[in-house]
């Protein structure tokens, strides 16, 4: 538990600045509770407010409270209902509760009064809103504890490895049911199994694509239907893991044939740790994002795609048809995890390059930050349209590679001040 405690005394150290710079002389942070849907008795799986999982590593915990003071042992209210619809389990002498005076409650009547402490803030989502609007989610507090949340402890960096380790099993999975001639929905169920998840505790909803469908970025489904061995051609898999609320982020990309496809993706899997390699402290991430550009435009031109000098086609915004979204994000509590666009703790944004606007991550890259690099080639038939006809397309090379669809290939990285951690390739 050293690592554990030494991420609650960063935890300390941080709220306690962001407090003293917005104001305020304590916080409470709810975990916020399920919702049902709409005329139903039933909802969707509950997520737990990132704020509360970054002090508590239970990924279960609904309903429940952490009250901070500076100076003062952070307090957890837990909430263990008598309740004998649902299994609950007692969490409250669990190793991490050392560091915290935990007061066990079985109902809403047993919270404190949180109007009774003075200048406070509130920090949770809206199901429960004990304090007026001006003390809900006050920004100024927010930026100052994002900011803090973008450079991982120690404790954060392994359990995002040990997310990668729970994925990984998963990815060679998938990998093996992929060449069995399995299914979207085979290939996702041996992923689940060999990474021992429930459906709703992944990070995200897997991206399981044969064929043509990894042209669609976002892909968010799962054919049933087997596709026969003569007529597979590619695999794209973009899923991760969950590890005490941690979340890994991983994309593959295989050919079934060793054919051209497979060329490229070997050559793409050159340049993306090519990029991974760059990702050291003071880097300009978004310099990164115009180098995979540059690195996925010489790819294109290598297997006559483009017909004219990547230089070329870089500058007529050709690269952008094939590789329409960001180079990365920031990882960690969150898939997409805060701060992206924010250059400080005062929440000063730097937005993406006008012709870039999907780019997530804008700032220098800090130590301890973890990121993901996944440069990406598509063969978007949308976006063929827009450039059909263009004389520096080989239009042929076009309709030969669009049956696969495209290539991603993700890494979670672990930036350093000098070279880098890559939590994926172990």
């Amino acid at each position: 538990m050293n690592l554990f405690k030494a991420h609650i005394n960063k935890l300390i150290a941080a709220t306690t600045n962001a407090l003293e710079q917005s104001g305020y002389d304590g916080v409470w942070i709810y975990s916020g509770h399920p919702e049902n849907n709409f005329l139903d008795d039933m909802g969707p799986a509950h997520t737990i407010n990132p704020h509360f999982k970054w002090w508590v590593p239970v990924a279960h915990v609904t309903s429940s409270v952490l009250h901070f003071v500076p100076g003062q042992k952070p307090t957890v209210y837990l909430h263990q209902p008598a309740d004998f619809w649902h299994k609950i389990i007692d969490n409250s002498q669990d190793k991490w509760a050392q560091y915290f005076d935990v007061k066990v409650i079985g109902h809403y009547s047993e919270l404190p009064d949180f109007k009774a402490a003075k200048n406070h803030a509130w920090i949770g989502s809206k199901e429960l809103q004990p304090l007026e609007e001006k003390d809900t989610n006050p920004k100024a507090l927010l930026n100052h504890l994002h900011f803090a949340r973008i450079q991982k402890t120690d404790y954060e960096i392994h359990c995002i490895k040990q997310a990668n380790v729970l994925a990984l099993k998963g990815h060679e999975a998938a990998r093996k049911a992929f060449y069995d001639g399995c299914s979207e929905y085979e290939i996702h169920m041996a992923y689940l199994q060999a990474c021992e998840h429930n459906e709703y505790e992944m990070p995200y909803g897997n991206i399981v694509a044969l064929n043509e469908n990894p042209s669609v970025l976002h892909y968010q489904f799962q054919s049933r239907t087997r596709i026969p061995q003569a007529d597979l051609k590619s695999f794209l898999i973009d899923a991760g893991a969950n590890f005490k609320g941690y979340a890994s982020d991983i994309t593959r990309t295989y050919s079934f044939n060793d054919d051209a496809f497979a060329g490229m993706i070997q050559m793409m899997d050159a340049k993306q740790q090519i990029l991974c390699q760059q990702a050291i402290a003071g880097q300009d991430y978004v310099q990164m994002h115009l180098n995979a550009h540059h690195y996925i435009s010489e790819v294109l031109h290598e297997f006559g795609v483009f017909k004219c000098d990547p230089e070329s086609a870089v500058a007529q915004g050709l690269s952008r048809t094939f590789f329409p979204h960001g180079l990365g994000h920031y990882l960690g509590l969150q898939v997409h995890d805060v701060s992206g666009h924010v250059i400080d703790e005062l929440g000063t944004v730097k937005a993406p390059p006008a012709e870039h606007p999907f780019l997530r991550l804008t700032d220098s890259l800090r130590e301890n930050a973890v990121i993901t690099i996944e440069p990406g080639l598509y063969f978007v038939p949308m976006l063929m349209q827009e450039i059909a006809g263009h004389k520096d397309i080989n239009w042929d090379k076009v309709a030969e590679f669009q049956p696969y669809g495209g290539i991603r290939i993700e890494d979670n990285v672990v930036v350093k001040k000098e070279g880098i951690e890559n939590l994926t390739r172990i």
